[in-house]
């Protein structure tokens, strides 16, 4: 598999921001990144949904559906 991703997003801020009381957002949960000099947000939805893909494709394992904590 060939990287076509010219410069990777990371984190730009330590934390999650919580938008759960913002009536314009449609993610209750989002994560700052940063790519180069770009700053834009990552909703947990979004990232929920790609691990969920990932694990259809099975790039990961599978995840419990009722873990034990």
């Amino acid at each position: 598999m060939t990287d076509d991703i010219e410069e990777r997003a990371a984190l730009a801020r330590r934390g999650i921001m919580d938008h759960s009381d913002c009536e314009e957002c449609t993610e209750d949960w989002t994560f700052l990144m940063r790519q180069g000099r770009r700053e834009f947000p990552l909703g947990l939805r979004t990232v929920l949904a790609c691990l969920a893909f990932a694990e259809r494709e099975g790039a990961v394992p599978e995840l419990p559906a009722d873990p034990e904590f």
